[in-house]
């Protein structure tokens, strides 16, 4: 299965200034879900930016790249475990969800696993999303692919979304977004 564009939403999980500092590559993993929710503008995707209650501010590099993109607070690791949040999701009318930011094995798994149960096809990121130790991490991974979510990376989503090379954006937004051009 591949990301749809007219079926796909992005979640970008957690990337709060208190948090970044302690995830593994964190200042990478800011980099990349700029990254992704510039792309996801790019192909006019609905982002999600969910901030934990306790980490204080999301960071404003990515409050700027996903301009416009809806900021919901939580207090539980599954998102969808919040009345606004589910309320948002289920307003929705996207059967595909891709998600990155942070945690692997926290957030992203359990939110993955609500969606999973409610019939969503989940993505993860696995280039774009971390944890504080690689264990973890990597662990996180494993049970979200044996659960059912499929790993990809920031540039299987790119192509995906695009699907073909005669797009006519595709090369303006493969020089903007790939071969370590994109800049922010």
């Amino acid at each position: 299965m591949l990301v749809d564009v007219d079926r796909a939403a992005v979640v970008l999980f957690d990337m709060q200034l208190e948090l970044i500092p302690l995830l593994l590559d964190g200042t990478q993993l800011l980099h990349n879900t700029c990254w992704v929710a510039e792309v996801a503008r790019e192909f006019d995707l609905p982002v999600l930016l969910t901030e934990h209650k306790k980490l204080g501010g999301l960071s404003l590099s990515l409050h700027e790249a996903a301009e416009g993109a809806p900021r919901l607070e939580k207090e539980h690791f599954d998102f969808l475990r919040e009345d606004p949040i589910e309320n948002h999701m289920v307003s929705s009318d996207r059967d595909q969800y891709v998600l990155a930011g942070a945690e692997t094995h926290v957030v992203l798994f359990q939110s993955a696993m609500s969606l999973i149960e409610r019939g969503k096809t989940v993505f993860v990121l696995a280039d774009t999303c971390s944890a504080r130790n690689q264990a973890d991490h990597e662990l996180g991974l494993a049970r979200l692919r044996q659960n059912g979510a499929h790993l990809i990376t920031r540039e299987m989503f790119f192509f995906e979304l695009i699907r073909n090379s005669e797009n006519p954006r595709y090369l303006e937004l493969a020089k903007k977004y790939l071969d370590g051009r994109y800049i922010r």
